[in-house]
C-alpha cells in the first residue's frame, strides 16, 4: 500500500491530534488493503475527505495534479471516496438515502464504515461522482466569451433540469404527507419542514425581520413570513443544504452538471428554497478594488469588504433558467410568484444566519460576516 498527500493542519478541522489522525489512517487501510489514499485538495468546514483507488489497476500518471484529483481515469467502481467527520457532524443516512432515490445520478451512495476510530470520529464510505467542481471552472471576469456565453447556457439548463426533477418527487411526497397527517392547526407546508432550519422557519424569519442590519433586508424577511403564513398547500421537497459551486460537479467540456455532493446539511424545505443556488452560476465573490462595475452590492468597511460582481450577462442568464424551468413544470404557471418568495427565503436563510461551528443562530452583520451580508444584498437586489 502507498499513501499519498499530506497531513498537515487536516486533523484539528475533525477535533482530533495527529496521533489520532495516524491511527485512523491506519484503520482505513486496514479496510482497503493494497488501495492508495490521498487528500482531496476541495475540503469541507468540517469533514476530511479522501480519494482511495484500488493501486493494482491502471490508473492516469497525473494522480497527483490538483486538477486531476477529481477526474481520474478510473474505473468508477475501483475508485470511492471516504470521509471522516466528527460525531457532532455525523450523516443522516436517512436523509442521504433520500437523496440517492431523488437524484439517482447525480447524488452519490453513502454507507458507514465499521471501524473503530479515536476521538468517536465516523467514517463513512460514498460513491464517487464523475467531474469537476464547478468552483474550478466559473469566470472571473463579467464579460463572458462565446465559448464561455455558451457553456453558461448549458449549465443553466442543467440547472432547471436538477430543480424540475426534485419537484417530481415533491409531488409524491406531498400526497403521501396529505393522506398521514393529522395535525389540523398547522399549515401542512410547514409541518413537513422538520429538520434543523425547517423546524423554525417562521422564528427565524422573525429574528431576521427584527436584527437584520439594513431596513431593506428587515423588510423582505418581514414580507416573506408574511407570504409563507398564508400559504398552507404548497409542496415541499429535499433541498441540498449547500448549494454552492464547490459542491457542483459538472462535465469539464460542457458544464453539464454531473453530481452534487456535500447532502450534510440537506433537508425538507419549500419547494424553491435551494435556488438560492443560482446566483453563484451568474457573477462572483471578489474584492471592491478587483471590481470597477457598477453591478454590485457591497458589505463591511474594513479590509475584509467584499463586493458580489454579476456578469453581463447575469439577467439573460436567469431568463433562460425560468424560462425553461417553467417550460418543464407546468405547476409553475400558477405558483410562479410563491416559488420566487421560497427562492427570496432560501436566500435570507443561508445568509442570513452566521455558520458559526454549525450553530447557525447568529444574525449575520456587516463586522463579522462581510462575504454572507454581500451576497445578501446582491441576492436579494439591496444597495
Amino acid at each position: 500500500m502507498t499513501t499519498e498527500g499530506t497531513w498537515t493542519s487536516s486533523w484539528q478541522r475533525v477535533d482530533a491530534s495527529a496521533v489520532d489522525g495516524r491511527r485512523c489512517l491506519d484503520a482505513i487501510q486496514s479496510r482497503y488493503i493494497g488501495w492508495t489514499m490521498q487528500e482531496l485538495g476541495d475540503q469541507g468546514y468540517c469533514s476530511l475527505t479522501l480519494l482511495v483507488c484500488d493501486c493494482r489497476e491502471p490508473q492516469n500518471s497525473d494522480i497527483q495534479s490538483p486538477k486531476a484529483e477529481m477526474r481520474l481515469l478510473v474505473a468508477p467502481a475501483q475508485a470511492r471516496i471516504v470521509q471522516i467527520r466528527p460525531a457532532r457532524y455525523a450523516l443522516d443516512l436517512t436523509v442521504a438515502q433520500a437523496a440517492k432515490q431523488a437524484y439517482p445520478g447525480l447524488a452519490p451512495f453513502v454507507r458507514k464504515l465499521d471501524l473503530d476510530l479515536p476521538s468517536r470520529l465516523c467514517v463513512y464510505e460514498m460513491q464517487r461522482l464523475p467531474g469537476t467542481p464547478l468552483s474550478r471552472v466559473l469566470p472571473r471576469s463579467q464579460v463572458l466569451d462565446s465559448s464561455a456565453q455558451k457553456k453558461q447556457e448549458y449549465l443553466i439548463e442543467s440547472f432547471a433540469a436538477v430543480i424540475a426533477q426534485g419537484f417530481r418527487l415533491a409531488q409524491s411526497k406531498g400526497r403521501m404527507e396529505r393522506a398521514d397527517s393529522p395535525m389540523e392547526d398547522q399549515q401542512l407546508m410547514l409541518v413537513q419542514c422538520n429538520g434543523k432550519v425547517g423546524s423554525s422557519i417562521v422564528s427565524r424569519l422573525e429574528r431576521l425581520g427584527d436584527q437584520l442590519p439594513d431596513s431593506q433586508l428587515r423588510d423582505i424577511a418581514i414580507n416573506v413570513l408574511a407570504h409563507i403564513r398564508s400559504l398552507d398547500d404548497y409542496p415541499v421537497v429535499l433541498n441540498h443544504g449547500d448549494l454552492i459551486p464547490s459542491n457542483i460537479l459538472v462535465d469539464e467540456n460542457t458544464w453539464q452538471i454531473t453530481g452534487l455532493v456535500d447532502w450534510a446539511e440537506a433537508e425538507y424545505l419549500p419547494f424553491g428554497t435551494c435556488l438560492y443556488g443560482l446566483e453563484h452560476f451568474l457573477g462572483y465573490l471578489c474584492a471592491p478594488q478587483d471590481s470597477l462595475s457598477p453591478i454590485t452590492a457591497d458589505s463591511s468597511t474594513g479590509n475584509d469588504k467584499k463586493v458580489f460582481v454579476y456578469y453581463n450577462s447575469a439577467a439573460q442568464l436567469r431568463e433562460l433558467f425560468w424560462r425553461r424551468l417553467s417550460g418543464s413544470m407546468p405547476f409553475l404557471k400558477h405558483k410562479e410568484d410563491d416559488v420566487r418568495v421560497m427562492r427570496d427565503l432560501g436566500v435570507l436563510l443561508w445568509y442570513g444566519f452566521a455558520w458559526d461551528d454549525g450553530a447557525i443562530d447568529r444574525v449575520v452583520d456587516d463586522l463579522q460576516d462581510p462575504v454572507e451580508m454581500a451576497c445578501l444584498r446582491a441576492f436579494l437586489d439591496v444597495e
